[in-house]
């Protein structure tokens, strides 16, 4: 009824449109309606499911994090201000804020990637069915009581949709809106427009299983290849930390007696009477924690191709400076 008096308004307020401008005009109402639907179905499904929705909709995550780690972060301040423990709340802060997106995230990675690994299996098998004789919806069908992994639940939701109607190219559209990664993209792309130009449908999705196994097994070997660079970065930071450690640990020291000594001598104010260890080795501290942060989001970039993929790898880097100047040093 809602998007009857609408249109009757646009009726009346546009009488002088053409018949197609004013069908043009009702399906823009009726696709408003439909997006502030989804809208509601997304927050009734994160109400419901919330581990789920934030696994595939990781970026929301922030919403959650981010006030959480501010609550925190007024309460820390309050109490250790003007003492150096405030870097500890500071480090903390950002620790909540990143650590609960840096899990949807990989959650999400690890999901999509098995999505791509069982995608070959699924396309071969539809082909298959169809060289049997099976229309492309029975086959969906037939196949969605298999196991394709993360996969499954994605072949089941197209045979739901194409129970209703929907065509199988518009059904493995929405699946590639759903889960858009560059593999699914280019295989969905190449099986529709094969499908428009004509031909055996069967082979079309043969040679889009094939294509999607080999772009797969290209970028595993890729990844493959920059897990060196991954480990590089591992290295390279925990030699920063050594080092680090020892002029802590070692020449810091060796400094302040010096300073105290040349103070006693009363060449103080023209040597390093003024040296200051505990502020050194504070300012070492911001150092390790900058450069653990940073190599984490380099670690992630190089390794996966994305810097929120190296999110938990600054996680891990951050904590491990913070340790050893709160416990080792």
């Amino acid at each position: 009824m809602k998007i009857a008096d609408i249109f009757n308004k646009g009726w009346k307020s546009h009488e002088s449109l053409t018949e197609e401008e004013l069908s043009e005009l009702e399906d823009n109402q009726i696709n408003a309606k439909l997006e502030e639907a989804n809208k509601n179905v997304l927050i009734k499904d994160f109400i419901n499911e919330p581990f789920k929705t934030l696994s595939i909709y990781p970026e929301y995550a922030f919403i959650l994090s981010i006030p959480l780690a501010l609550v925190f972060f007024a309460l820390g301040i309050t109490i250790t201000w003007g003492t150096p423990l405030i870097d500890d709340v500071i480090i903390f802060t950002v620790l909540i804020s990143i650590t609960p997106p840096a899990i949807t995230f990989h959650k999400k990675y690890k999901r999509t990637d098995t999505i791509e690994e069982y995608l070959p299996t699924f396309l071969r098998d539809i082909s298959e069915m169809s060289r049997a004789g099976l229309t492309l919806p029975r086959a969906v069908n037939t196949v969605a009581k298999g196991e394709y992994g993360a996969l499954t639940k994605e072949v089941q939701s197209m045979d739901a949709s194409m129970s209703w109607g929907v065509s199988f190219e518009d059904s493995l559209q929405h699946f590639a809106k759903r889960i858009s990664t560059p593999i699914i993209i280019r295989s969905v792309s190449l099986i529709n427009q094969a499908s428009k130009a004509g031909g055996r449908v069967s082979s079309v999705l043969e040679a889009a299983a094939r294509d999607a196994r080999e772009v797969k097994l290209l970028e595993q070997e890729r990844r493959g290849n920059m897990m060196v660079y991954v480990v590089i970065t591992y290295m390279s930071f925990f030699v920063f930390i050594f080092v680090i450690a020892m002029l802590t640990s070692t020449f810091v020291p060796t400094m302040a007696e010096a300073g105290k000594a040349a103070a006693a001598a009363g060449a103080g104010s023209q040597f390093i009477g003024s040296f200051d260890p505990a502020e050194y080795t504070r300012l070492m501290l911001h150092a390790s924690v900058i450069q653990g942060f940073m190599s984490g989001l380099v670690a992630g970039q190089m390794g996966e191709s994305s810097m929120f993929q190296g999110l938990k790898h600054s996680i891990i880097l951050t904590l491990i400076a913070w340790i050893v100047f709160t416990f080792v040093i």
